[in-house]
């Protein structure tokens, strides 16, 4: 059984790092390494990070059937490869999805039983000063951009669970806290009571 566990949120809101401070802290769990047609920023290693491919390429794949998923996000592509969920089926462990607000979407609707986690800025101004000091965007950028925020927002109200990332430590530790319960869900101790009730049935009390 796959844990599938969606990190998402909008733009700069701090996803890479909030899952990379999971991934420290359990090396064991698996990290879906997504395409994407984006420049590399500080400190990104393709292939660890994403996988860093041409326009060209990534359309390519797309005619070629290579994604589960796909979105263009602004003027990039992002999208999630077949031989990920193939390479991983079957098998017991967390799989840690990064995925904008659509292709997040998209994977649950194929993947219902995965769980989705919602980052949110404190504010709106914070979202706007951390996109500034990433360097990828202007105030003016972001600016034009509202309605496309908007969309990202009322996406994220569907999903199972929100953390405020205003420290990625904490959001870090809060993730960690939802992953691990999942291995208590009931589902993955049906056939233990079946056992208890077959006990039951042929012991009598």
């Amino acid at each position: 059984m796959i844990n599938g566990v969606i990190i998402s949120g909008c733009s700069g809101v701090g996803k890479s790092t909030v899952i990379h401070k999971l991934l420290d802290l359990h090396p064991e769990f698996f990290f879906s390494v997504s395409c994407t047609t984006r420049a590399p920023r500080a400190g990104e290693v393709d292939g660890v990070h994403y996988t860093f491919i041409s326009h060209e390429e990534f359309e390519k794949r797309i005619k070629d059937k290579y994604f589960v998923e796909w979105e263009k996000v602004y003027t990039d592509y992002y999208g999630t490869p077949k031989y990920i969920m193939e390479g991983i089926e079957g098998q017991i462990k967390v799989v840690i999805f990064e995925l904008d607000t659509r292709g997040a979407l998209n994977i649950k609707a194929k993947f219902p039983q995965f769980t989705t986690i919602a980052l949110l800025p404190p504010t709106i101004e914070d979202l706007t000063d951390r996109l500034i000091r990433r360097g990828s965007e202007t105030r003016e950028s972001i600016s034009s951009r509202q309605e496309y925020l908007r969309e990202e927002l009322q996406r994220l109200t569907s999903f199972d669970y929100a953390i405020i990332n205003a420290d990625a430590d904490e959001s870090a530790a809060l993730v960690e806290r939802i992953v691990l319960s999942l291995n208590n869900r009931i589902k993955f101790y049906a056939k233990h009571i079946e056992t208890l009730l077959d006990s039951l049935n042929t012991e009598g009390m």
